[in-house]
């Protein structure tokens, strides 16, 4: 009888996994990481548009070549770009958000990268 009531009045012991910690585990979790792909691509800026380090704006895929977007209005055109740039941009259902980092105005061209 004492081993008896020793069993039922012992705490139990629940095994249970920590979710967080399995998730951070998960080579899943950072999906955005893209350690292999360009971070910036040379961009040629469309006429009469001023752009700004800094400034965000969105890349879109166009068959083969991606535009760059503020708002509605194109700012700028990436005939060639990586192929590893824009299969992400592909993969992200054809849009991305991106930022310009510098800016050329003799050559008219930018840099653009894109945001996590």
């Amino acid at each position: 009888m004492g081993a008896d009531f020793l069993r039922r009045c012992a705490p139990t012991f629940h095994k249970a996994l920590d979710r967080r910690a399995v998730e951070l585990r998960t080579p899943t979790l950072f999906t955005t990481d893209i350690a292999c792909v360009a971070r910036t691509a040379a961009a040629e800026i469309c006429q009469d548009v001023q752009l700004r380090a800094g400034e965000k704006i969105f890349l879109r895929s166009l068959g083969e070549k991606l535009v760059a977007q503020r708002d509605n209005a194109v700012v700028a055109e990436l005939p060639n770009p990586p192929a590893e740039y824009l299969n992400f941009v592909q993969a992200g259902g054809g849009i991305a958000g991106a930022e310009v980092k510098v800016v050329h105005p003799l050559s008219g061209t930018a840099e653009i990268a894109i945001c996590e």
